[in-house]
């Protein structure tokens, strides 16, 4: 399990940086004015094709808090990076992840600290394994997955056991 500490981020990087679970009065305001804010090298990567305004409109506003959960990293004036989790069944059992980033500094860091908050976050709502499309681009954030758990390829996903991040809800039960 990767446990990140504040010496982690570099005294000179943001000067402020917060790490939340977005209320619904942020699904269409923060998050779609960072969506927006993407390039569409980062659109492509977050959606898994070219995205419009429009689209990106209508993703946030179809955005369920009571479905669905969204994390973020915000710095002083903005979303640095975000990332939503998607149940595919009621159960929580495997649960898609999808990341976006515009974070300049201490860049790989934020991502994982937001990962260990998804995994944590997912766990305690039943989630054994994240589903990730297997075309993240990166090798470091291959990496990052693949420490958090058992990592496989299946067919055009990843699929990544959260092995102790998973047996939190028998710790938490009743805390929800």
């Amino acid at each position: 399990m990767k446990t990140t500490t504040a010496g982690d981020i570099s005294r000179t990087s943001h000067a402020t940086l917060s790490f939340k679970a977005l209320p619904a009065s942020e699904l269409n305001s923060s998050l779609l004015d960072f969506y927006l804010g993407l390039g569409f090298d980062a659109r492509r990567a977050r959606f898994g094709g070219a995205m419009s305004d429009d689209a990106i409109r209508r993703h946030c506003a179809a955005l369920d808090p009571r479905t669905s959960l969204v994390l973020a990293c915000a710095g002083p004036s903005e979303l640095l990076a975000a990332i939503e989790l998607h149940p595919l069944s009621a159960d929580w059992e495997d649960t898609e992840l999808a990341l976006a980033d515009r974070a300049t500094t201490d860049r790989m860091t934020i991502i994982a600290h937001l990962l260990q908050l998804a995994a944590f976050a997912a766990g305690e709502r039943g989630c054994h394994t994240f589903i990730v499309s297997h075309d993240v681009p990166e090798a470091a954030l291959r990496e990052l997955l693949r420490g958090m758990g058992r990592a496989r390829r299946q067919d055009d996903t990843i699929r990544v056991e959260l092995g102790d991040y998973a047996s939190l809800r028998s710790h938490t039960a009743g805390r929800l």
